[in-house]
């Protein structure tokens, strides 16, 4: 997609049934019904899940931070909408974004599984030989829009009892020559249970059962975050930890040992995905729609193993620099405001019946 954001239809069924089970997946890409009532039931479903998740500091924390690092742009809108934005759909606006954005010359088809290139090229050319886009649909041009400064931005949940904390920047897309030494300074940092975030946080100083952190790279760039759950007193503490050790891995190289055992996890991860069908074809998806080669699969454990120490600082320091994050502390703001401003006096306070997920600016005045 040319803006970035992608979709898919996907199955799984047994080889034996490929033929008729790609027919169906065929139909439902090209002629999709949008009856009414399915709308209305997906709508009423999904305003309560969103509902659900604008209660929890966690998962507000993490939406928040997302208009922070964005703004207006299009990865700064909640995926998931909000119960304004579901409630004012329409069938009309699902069926003309159908439009502009199911075109076949931007469709890839992937098939993983017992079949052979001749097999799969025939009931490709079969199913999907003869679809054509609309005419006049080609999707509107995304605009161009300014990365936001950095913000602190509190969110008084009063009664909540824990606090939601995300750190979170500018990242880079997955295209990006730093990418896999970015890849492997973020497993550093807050992938899997003994990664440093894990080790300061939970292990040594038991403020939250765990934390974590995410190089969010997709096609058009993205976005660095760390977080986690805390008491709401020790919020501005994890803060502190948090912006600590991005700095610190930025600054000082990281031991050769250390990075030995987080680029195993990054190696684990990939060898257990491609080990079934579904991973190889969401690996091959996800490639895709990230414009990244597919020829890279092959060198990705590679690529991984050759990062050294002096990479990983020089990617730190480019894409986990705290200096440009912004911070959101969803929580019982009584709780923790005050020495959270000593260290921020800049930082917003915004109720949380007040935050608007479909304003770049989140309804502050």
């Amino acid at each position: 997609m040319p803006d970035g954001i992608s979709q898919n239809v996907t199955l799984t069924v047994g080889s034996g049934q490929i033929a008729p089970a790609l027919g169906i997946l065929a139909d439902v890409a090209r002629n999709p019904a949008f009856a009414q009532e399915e709308i209305d039931r997906l709508r009423t479903r999904t305003i309560d899940g969103v509902s659900v998740a604008l209660t929890d500091p966690g998962q507000l924390s993490g939406l928040v931070a997302d208009r922070a690092v964005f703004g207006g742009a299009p990865y700064g809108h909640p995926a998931s909408g909000t119960p304004t934005t579901l409630k004012a759909i329409t069938r009309a606006d699902i069926t003309s974004a159908y439009a502009r954005t199911w075109q076949p010359e931007k469709a890839t088809l992937v098939l993983v599984g017992d079949i052979t290139p001749d097999a799969g090229m025939a009931l490709a050319t079969q199913l999907f030989g003869n679809w054509r886009g609309q005419p006049g649909a080609a999707p509107a041009p995304v605009p161009q829009v300014a990365t936001p400064a950095p913000r602190v931005i509190v969110v008084d949940m009063p009664g909540a009892g824990q606090a939601g904390v995300v750190v979170a920047r500018p990242g880079i897309a997955r295209s990006d020559a730093a990418y896999f030494p970015a890849a492997v300074a973020n497993a550093t940092l807050g992938v899997g249970f003994s990664s440093r975030l894990n080790q300061e946080i939970r292990i040594k100083r038991g403020l939250a059962y765990g934390a974590r952190s995410e190089l969010d790279a997709r096609a058009k760039g993205g976005a660095v975050s760390a977080s986690t759950q805390t008491k709401n007193p020790s919020a501005p503490e994890v803060v502190k930890i948090i912006t600590d050790e991005l700095r610190r891995l930025g600054t000082e190289p990281a031991p050769e040992a250390e990075l030995a055992t987080r680029k195993a996890v990054l190696t684990g991860n990939f060898g257990r995905t491609i080990e079934r069908t579904s991973g190889i074809a969401g690996t091959i998806v996800t490639y895709v729609s990230e414009g990244v080669p597919l020829a890279r699969i092959a060198t990705f454990l590679p690529s991984i193993e050759a990062i050294g120490p002096t990479a990983v600082q020089q990617a730190a320091a480019q894409v986990m620099d705290p200096k440009t994050a912004s911070i959101v502390v969803v929580g019982d703001a009584k709780q923790f405001l005050e020495p959270l401003r000593a260290a921020y006096p800049q930082l917003v306070v915004i109720p949380a019946a007040a935050v608007d997920l479909s304003r770049a600016d989140l309804g502050v005045k």
